[in-house]
């Protein structure tokens, strides 16, 4: 029984290994064809239209304006389409805004639906069919995108390309180990993921904003679709089986928000991770039928399958002490198993190395990143672990096609009122409470790191602060800062 219970554990971290080496494989396609992006030529002869999806963004609204109206493109060129579904203050601030730019009254279209039908997707959905743009920009409400963005993103927008995608940085990265947490896998995702598929000429995705769309290809593609929780993803993998092409720009940073509590993270990996595996089921075929090469398609395939890995993570870090428990009790008996056994230590290894290189990548101060790295990272583990079991439930309804409701990520907007603005009350809707369940989780880690002190054990005992601190984080911490000061 407790060698059966060995092998599920050495099966469960070859396939994380599996994932972990195709990650290098793109850390080889990143540095290879790393280099800066040449502005070619653009005759600012065609349409823009920039589409502000909001719902409820009272905190950010005034900032986002402010920064996208200041976006340096000719006025007679440049729609700028506010798909305002909020219902709260944040109509009320737009239509003030208007009031007080009375110069800029005239590219804004503040764009009111009926009913929230489609959420995120059938918003820009409703915006594109009256949109005079034959460039489709869109911007999230967090986002404040510099005034070059259009003059930078234009002129990459050659034959067949689609979508020009940009980097996201956050203007908020250094407020609290939370925020550097997120930092880092966002940071090793635009760094590794997409400049890698990027330059192996493989299926990237359009990141849902600071980004800008050729129209016809939007059109052609089917148009954006309220059947994922990612419509971004979903649009990305339809547009470019059908032969669509998509440019990353590394170069190019769109700054942004990134949520400073570990609930309105959660909240947002969720619709993420769950997204992921609704496009898988609703994708995959597409992109095996498509014309791309075979190198592409298993590309594409990771890439689907990315939120899979929480299912993988839980069950290590479920099995991971239990496992080191048996082995320093000479309990399992199978020929070559201190080999076997290193697999974990090897996938924790490569993992740190990854995301360190992701951190590198895109440090814009690499001495004040390396320094802050080791803490940044091990939140980010713990943190990873206190969601995993949200992940998971979000992941298995997203590949057996149960629907849920679009629930955005709050945003906060001035740092130093942040306080006020989490006691607030600034609500969003909540997927579901699996608090039981995680008192459970915890009480597991609180036994292991019992287990791991009374025995000298190191590996059990770190294995237990990933699982106690992930647990916490999410049953006593999750609407917690985490900064004791204003930036």
């Amino acid at each position: 029984m407790i060698n059966t219970f060995f092998i599920i554990w050495f099966v469960v971290n070859l396939l994380l290994l599996a994932y972990v080496l195709q990650e290098y494989i793109l850390v080889f396609y990143a540095f290879k064809g790393r280099r800066k992006q040449i502005v070619g030529y653009f005759d600012y002869k065609e349409k823009v239209t920039i589409q502000l999806p909001l719902y409820n963004e009272k905190y950010v609204v005034q900032r986002l304006l402010d920064a996208v109206t200041k976006i340096d493109y000719p006025k007679e060129l440049l729609e700028i389409q506010v798909l305002d579904d909020s219902t709260d203050e944040t109509t009320s601030i737009i239509e003030q805004f208007i009031q007080e730019h009375p110069e800029k009254a005239d590219i804004i279209r503040h764009v009111r639906r009926p009913d929230r039908k489609g959420f995120k997707a059938g918003a820009l959905q409703f915006g594109l069919e009256v949109a005079n743009g034959d460039f489709i920009a869109i911007f999230d409400a967090d986002f404040v995108p510099d005034p070059s963005f259009l003059k930078k993103a234009l002129p990459q927008f050659g034959k067949k390309i689609g979508v020009v995608q940009t980097r996201w940085s956050f203007i908020n990265e250094n407020y609290s180990l939370i925020t550097r947490a997120q930092a880092i896998m966002l940071n090793t995702h635009f760094s590794i993921e997409q400049l890698g598929r990027s330059n192996a000429k493989g299926f990237i995705n359009f990141n849902g904003t600071a980004g800008v769309w050729r129209k016809e290809c939007i059109l052609d593609s089917g148009g954006w679709q309220a059947d994922t929780l990612t419509e971004d993803l979903d649009l990305s993998f339809r547009a470019q089986a059908k032969g669509w092409k998509f440019r990353y720009l590394f170069d190019v940073k769109s700054p942004s928000e990134l949520p400073v509590t570990f609930d309105a993270f959660r909240t947002q990996q969720f619709r993420w991770s769950k997204g992921a595996a609704e496009c898988f089921r609703k994708n995959i075929k597409k992109l095996w039928r498509s014309s791309s090469n075979l190198g592409s398609k298993l590309m594409g395939t990771f890439h689907l399958l990315n939120s899979s890995v929480y299912l993988l993570t839980l069950l290590i870090m479920i099995m991971g002490p239990v496992i080191y428990f048996f082995q320093s009790k000479k309990m399992i008996d199978i020929e070559g198993l201190e080999i076997m056994l290193s697999i974990g230590l090897i996938v924790f290894a490569l993992l740190l190395v990854l995301f360190f290189i992701g951190t590198i990548f895109c440090a814009s101060k690499p001495i004040k990143s390396i320094l802050y790295y080791t803490p940044s990272i091990l939140v980010f583990f713990a943190m990873t672990m206190g969601i995993s079991a949200f992940m998971v439930f979000g992941v298995i309804e997203g590949y057996l096609g149960r629907r849920s409701e679009f629930v955005r990520t709050p945003k906060f907007g001035a740092m130093n009122e942040i306080f006020q603005k989490v006691k607030s009350g600034y609500d969003y809707k909540k997927e579901r409470s699996l608090a039981l369940l995680e008192f459970i989780f915890l009480l597991f880690g609180l036994f292991w790191g019992y287990v791991g002190v009374k025995d000298l054990n190191p590996i059990v005992i770190i294995y237990s602060c990933i699982i106690t601190g992930g647990f916490s984080l999410s049953l006593f911490f999750k609407n917690t800062t985490f900064r004791s000061k204003a930036i």
